[in-house]
């Protein structure tokens, strides 16, 4: 019972859209003789006690729709606004002064205080246990008596536009490999590469049901070679999982073609010159 009593008392959510779960309660107390003051809040019974206020801008505002729970009522009567018959409250709380205007039978209060605080919200019910507060960039639902969720607008950034970098490269290539799994181990059998508008493909021969590695990898290389006809130009090929995958392929059937200069990055393969 009192571990419920404490979880229903603290609640979960703040204010920076976290949840705090609690690991571990630590208790530390003395003995006294004699019976505790009845007045001791301790031995009060917070089973059933909800929250009834919530703190915004340093003000610890009422969580109701009740005009009577936020003081003492010293006004009570109905107005015109923009054609709508409106029940206005006027309510002080110590030095507090509430503007509580109540409109659609009950289930939309606007609430102003009164005075330097300068801060004004709307209270919408949304069924008899349910109502959102709309304040300031924040929508917040309660249930109960407790804050359940809390929705903030926030400002973001305009988008800007980029201009278009005339000096970058336009000679590359992408390319896969494609495999298929026999005998616990993986054989590439297709070969694709594209550059925005042309497209090359190679597959692999079957040689008594195996796919002829060195056919395929041939095939591939020759196509990439003649892939531009302009001259003197590199070709970038960008692997979809170089030093992975494509890499270790890619490594072994280079070689027949020249000198293979690879290059590393934490024992991963992650160019191929």
């Amino acid at each position: 019972m009192v571990r419920l009593t404490i979880l229903k008392t603290l609640g979960y959510l703040n204010d920076s859209y976290t949840s705090n779960s609690l690991d571990e309660i630590a208790f530390s107390y003395i003995v006294k003789e004699g019976l505790a003051t009845d007045n001791r809040r301790l031995l009060q019974d917070l089973t059933t006690k909800s929250s009834t206020t919530h703190r915004f801008n340093n003000l610890n505002l009422p969580i109701s729709m009740n005009p009577s729970d936020y003081g003492t009522v010293m006004v009570d009567n109905y107005i015109q606004i923009n054609g709508e018959s409106v029940h206005r409250f006027n309510v002080v709380s110590g030095t507090r002064s509430y503007l509580i205007d109540v409109s659609n039978e009950g289930l939309v209060n606007n609430v102003t205080i009164q005075g330097a605080a300068d801060l004004s919200w709307v209270d919408t019910k949304i069924s008899e246990e349910v109502f959102k507060r709309e304040i300031g960039k924040s929508v917040i639902y309660f249930m109960g008596g407790e804050k359940v969720l809390r929705k903030k607008m926030l400002n973001a950034k305009p988008f800007t536009k980029v201009s278009t970098d005339t000096t970058l490269n336009s000679d590359f290539v992408t390319m896969d490999i494609e495999t298929i799994k026999k005998d616990n181990k993986l054989t590439p059998y297709l070969i694709c590469a594209y550059n925005g508008t042309d497209y090359l493909t190679s597959y692999g021969d079957l040689i008594d049901g195996i796919v002829d590695q060195k056919a395929l990898f041939a095939s591939f290389i020759n196509q990439l070679l003649t892939f531009f006809t302009k001259n003197g130009k590199t070709l970038t090929v960008y692997a979809h999982n170089l030093s992975k995958f494509d890499g270790v392929f890619l490594f072994n059937q280079t070689l027949e073609f020249g000198v293979v200069k690879p290059k590393y990055h934490n024992g991963k393969i992650i160019s191929l010159n």
